[in-house]
């Protein structure tokens, strides 16, 4: 008899270089004992704000994930959230070796004065066309 099994599925996986194929990039996480600093305070609401008041100044990377595992939540969700938080363009939170100084908020956006529409004059008709 001849052996007629398929190829492991490893040896498929792999690239002429011989290194595996990855569907996409692993996503990077941050060192456990890095400290969080909650640059915007209640910047959430609904369910997302439950989970983003969870987060503490000076607690760890790592208190937080056990905080968020022990509520229920998968790794993959506690680091989706994490990286929502600390996205550059949004800057909720931010995860570093140290705690740092929380930067002032910006200045309140001037309003525009409306114009005022004249008022008619009791008695004055307009011409018609």
């Amino acid at each position: 008899m001849t052996d007629t099994t398929a190829p492991a599925p490893e040896a498929k996986a792999k690239k002429a270089n011989g290194k595996p194929k990855v569907a996409r990039p692993r996503l990077d996480k941050r060192p456990d004992e890095h400290v969080i600093t909650v640059l915007r305070p209640n910047a959430k609401s609904g369910k997302s704000a439950e989970r983003f008041n969870q987060y503490h100044t000076g607690q760890t990377v790592k208190e937080y994930v056990e905080k968020m595992k022990a509520a229920g939540r998968t790794e993959g969700q506690i680091w989706a959230d994490i990286r929502w938080d600390t996205d550059p363009n949004r800057r909720l939170i931010n995860i570093g070796p140290t705690v740092i100084e929380v930067p002032p908020p910006p200045p309140p956006k001037e309003k525009k004065a409306k114009a005022k529409k004249p008022e008619a004059v009791a008695g004055t008709a307009h011409p018609q066309a």
